[in-house]
C-alpha cells in the first residue's frame, strides 16, 4: 500500500494506542498513520464532496 500524502511505503503495525483492536498502518517516509475509524471518516467525507459537486 502507498501512502497517500507522501505515495511513500505504509506497513502494518500493532499500536494499541490508536485501535486496541486492530492494527494500523503507518508510513515509513512521513509517518502518517491510518486505522480502520480514520480511513472510514476519509470515505465518508470525499462520498459526501462529490454528491454535493454532482448536485451543483
Amino acid at each position: 500500500m502507498t501512502c497517500q500524502k507522501c505515495k511513500g511505503l505504509m506497513i502494518k503495525e500493532w499500536r494499541p494506542d490508536f485501535s486496541p483492536e486492530a492494527a494500523v498502518m503507518r508510513c515509513i517516509n512521513c509517518g502518517l498513520v491510518l486505522d480502520s475509524l480514520i480511513a472510514q471518516n476519509r470515505s465518508m467525507k470525499a462520498h459526501g464532496k462529490q454528491a454535493v459537486l454532482d448536485a451543483a
